[in-house]
């Protein structure tokens, strides 16, 4: 019992890495950041897409319905990343542009529930329009920001 206890404890340090008085760096950051984005990709480009050329908005609310938790699952994951002090606010910035492409996803599959084209037309505007991706390759998380990730339309 005392070994698994051990054990135990040891695991939740490593886990946290405070226990060595190791705090996170922009490095670490980086690391795990990049590893969710790529994950968050992985998932979604191993939907099937939707037929392109078509006029037909419910394949497209039916491929954004499966996208739009993938990218709130990538959001939450990189917002409970640690914010160490080198370029914070440039993570912060970048958080919250995620924020704002998360609900321009769901605009977009708002806009193909409804059937309006025109509506999803500007929302895929606004989408491509973002900054996270750029926010993104400025803070060094190269995966978050690659062509075709959820931060980039």
């Amino acid at each position: 019992m005392r070994r698994v206890a051990s054990t135990t404890i040891a695991a939740l340090c490593l886990a946290l890495t405070a226990c060595g008085g190791h705090t996170a760096t922009k490095q670490d950051v980086i690391a795990r950041g990049n590893a969710i984005c790529a994950q968050a990709l992985r998932e979604i480009r191993a939907l099937p897409a939707p037929i392109s050329g078509g006029t037909s908005t419910a394949g497209l609310a039916k491929y954004l319905a499966q996208v739009v938790p993938i990218i709130h699952t990538e959001i939450g994951g990189l917002r409970k990343l640690p914010r160490p002090p080198r370029d914070r606010a440039l993570l912060d910035r970048f958080l919250a542009a995620m924020g704002s492409t998360e609900a321009q996803y769901r605009a977009v599959l708002a806009a193909a529930r409804s059937g309006d084209s025109a509506s999803v037309s500007a929302a895929l505007s606004a989408l491509a329009g973002g900054s996270s991706a750029t926010l993104a390759s400025q803070y060094g998380l190269t995966q978050c920001a690659t062509a075709g990730g959820t931060a980039v339309s």
